[in-house]
């Protein structure tokens, strides 16, 4: 993280890439043994009768929204102005892969994908096509952050709890 660090911008997200790292596993664990499903972002941000209940899905809704803000932001600056940017691949592997076991391990509930997580979704295809195409596929880093951003977009797309 110092090393990467540059100016204050540089920290705080270096910080919050460190944080959505630690999180995501302790949540999706907790998730995953007490069968809690993964939220939508309009249960998790919506009017108060359609939001989540508890505070465990809450809170993986949470991290999934500061990890989809994240990539968002690191695949958009990378697309547009990739001169002296890292590519945040552990971090967002590490982030994903608890939600990656949700998805494959419980049935889907509605045959509904929300809108904002497949606008999402979207940009961050598109963008793992732009930057692979940009980098080559000589280099390591950037094929494996785009192989993360798809698994990310993948994660999206996946039919969650969604409001009736």
């Amino acid at each position: 993280m110092p090393v990467e660090s540059l100016t204050i911008g540089d920290w705080m997200r270096a910080l919050s890439w460190t944080a959505v790292a630690v999180l995501a596993p302790i949540a999706g664990g907790a998730a995953i043994a007490s069968n809690t499903r993964m939220p939508s972002f309009a249960r998790l941000l919506g009017r108060p009768p359609d939001r989540v209940s508890g505070p465990l899905a809450f809170i993986l809704g949470a991290v999934l929204v500061a990890i989809t803000v994240l990539a968002l932001q690191s695949a958009l600056g990378l697309v547009f102005d990739p001169r002296y940017r890292d590519f945040p691949y552990t971090a967002l592997t590490g982030a994903l892969f608890p939600f990656l076991l949700m998805i494959t391990s419980r049935p889907r509930l509605k045959r509904v994908v929300p809108g904002a997580e497949s606008v999402a979704a979207a940009i961050l295809a598109l963008s793992a096509i732009v930057i692979l195409f940009n980098e080559t596929p000589s280099n390591w880093q950037a094929l494996w952050f785009c192989a993360a951003l798809t698994a990310l977009a993948l994660i999206l797309v996946t039919v969650r709890d969604v409001p009736d």
